[in-house]
């Protein structure tokens, strides 16, 4: 009998290591199997535009990269709300994430009851890269420089018309902040899409537009329009005779159109170093930078603890410039 106990003792003691050495090896199985199954960005703008153009290329890297495909699904709406429910809703699984730009943070502002917050229920995983904007107005206003428009804006009170990209997007920011810094009260003009806006600003149905670098370079390089200022902390490599907002007059003033990847909370930590660290190769690699570049971003170098940082920064200064807004949509 007492051997019998010896025996099933010495068992128990083999079979215990055995066990955990199984157990510790089918955990690093199914870390090293992520992902295997197709991914899915969801981003909360339309197809075309200039971060639905960065989705599509980071999809295209990763998916080489990753083995599995990354689909990209567009949910316009409510000022990107939907598209970011949609993902803090998923399954936290690792397999959905969220394309987020500017409107992210502006919506924690303009949207007190909205049920997602960042933070509890949406994370950043990865920042993807930022580019500046540039204060475009028409040749027939005459204007030529960032302090003639200011002083024609003072005189005009709400009769300055600038096109927007929507409600909380990076173009309506920069107006908001110049107004708060110049003292004046500009009118906002949202449109769907950066078409519509150049259209009625050659037109003439608008003054201004604070819009994204490639959309009016062209513009500005035949004359078509007068780019006055630049948004971004340095000078644009596009408009390097452009200067910035900060050196005529707005000094510290930095409003860029940024993209990042979220995720819903409670996404096991391998997934999101799986995908934080293909971003990071993707953001290193030539034809990713120069597919970025050439629509006029930066690609980021942020860690995911700063670009979590830096997303808090942004959500309080939306909350310091926004309020409540409202803007007329075409």
């Amino acid at each position: 009998m007492a051997a019998n106990c010896k025996k099933k003792k010495l068992s128990l003691g083999l079979v215990a290591p055995a066990l955990a050495l199984v157990l510790a090896s089918a955990t690093y199985a199914l870390g090293a199997a992520f992902p295997e199954k197709p991914i899915k960005f969801i981003l909360g703008f339309s197809a075309g535009g200039l971060t639905d153009i960065v989705a599509r290329k980071l999809a295209e890297k990763l998916g080489h990269d990753l083995g599995h495909n990354v689909i990209v699904e567009n949910l316009s709406g409510a000022s990107g709300n939907i598209a970011t429910k949609a993902v803090a809703t998923a399954d936290a699984d690792g397999y959905t994430y969220l394309i987020g730009a500017n409107p992210l943070a502006v919506n924690e502002a303009l949207f007190p009851d909205f049920p997602v917050r960042f933070g509890k229920d949406l994370v950043a995983v990865a920042a993807i890269g930022a580019t500046a904007n540039v204060l475009v107005v028409q040749p027939a206003l005459n204007i030529h420089t960032l302090a003639e428009f200011a002083q024609r804006a003072h005189e005009k009170p709400d009769a300055v018309g600038y096109a927007t990209s929507g409600t909380g997007s990076a173009s309506q920011l920069a107006g908001l902040a110049f107004d708060r810094r110049a003292g004046t009260k500009m009118l906002a003009v949202a449109y769907r899409g950066g078409s519509d806006a150049l259209k009625d600003l050659l037109g003439g149905s608008v003054d201004a537009w604070f819009a994204t670098i490639p959309p009016v370079l062209r513009a500005v390089r035949d004359g078509s329009l007068v780019a006055l200022a630049t948004t971004g902390p340095q000078r644009s490599p596009w408009l390097p005779d452009v200067p910035t907002l900060a050196e005529s007059g707005f000094p510290g003033y930095d409003i860029r159109l940024w993209v990042g990847m979220f995720a819903r909370s409670g996404v096991p930590a391998e997934p999101m170093r799986v995908m934080e660290q293909a971003i990071a190769r993707a953001m290193a690699a030539d034809d990713t930078r120069a597919a970025l570049e050439g629509q006029g971003i930066t690609p980021s170098s942020m860690s995911r603890d700063e670009f979590t940082a830096f997303v808090d920064q942004e959500i309080a200064r939306a909350r310091a410039l926004v309020g409540t807004v409202k803007a007329d949509t075409h």
